[in-house]
């Protein structure tokens, strides 16, 4: 049986990138104002640092951690990314993908996440970030 949630126009793979595009343009000028629309309420990410640490984020500390970043005179991040995969399973979704940047921690490094959205209030939002952290030289 087809369910026409798939088909929507707001629920392909484009739409998903599309909102994609949207968080990496937002979070890398530190736009907390509009995260607060893209992160879900029940936002949850995890770090996972090059040494085997782990740090966790829910919506209103992640937003603070970008904005303590703002508030020290940050410039934009680097947007650079290398998509993976797209999923699209009714309401949810999911992004893996790679990144450069050094909004993590400080320093540039590659980051590998994997992206899980919600398809809430008529939008996309991200409900779930896992991100490992590994150093540039680790391609």
């Amino acid at each position: 049986m087809t369910n026409t949630t798939y088909t929507k126009e707001t629920h392909t793979p484009a739409a998903i990138r599309a909102a994609m595009d949207h968080l990496i343009d937002r979070a890398t000028n530190f736009d907390i104002e509009a995260l607060d629309t893209i992160y879900h309420d029940d936002f949850h990410t995890t770090l996972v640092m090059p040494d085997g640490s782990v740090m966790t984020y829910n919506k209103q500390a992640f937003k603070a951690h970008f904005a303590k970043q703002a508030e020290e005179g940050k410039t934009q991040l680097n947007t650079w990314a290398d998509w993976h995969d797209f999923h699209v399973l009714g309401d949810s979704a999911v992004c893996v993908l790679s990144r450069i940047h050094s909004g993590m921690n400080g320093e540039e490094m590659k980051l590998l996440c994997n992206i899980e959205f919600r398809f809430e209030d008529d939008r996309w939002q991200v409900l779930r970030e896992q991100i490992f952290l590994r150093p540039l030289s680790e391609g």
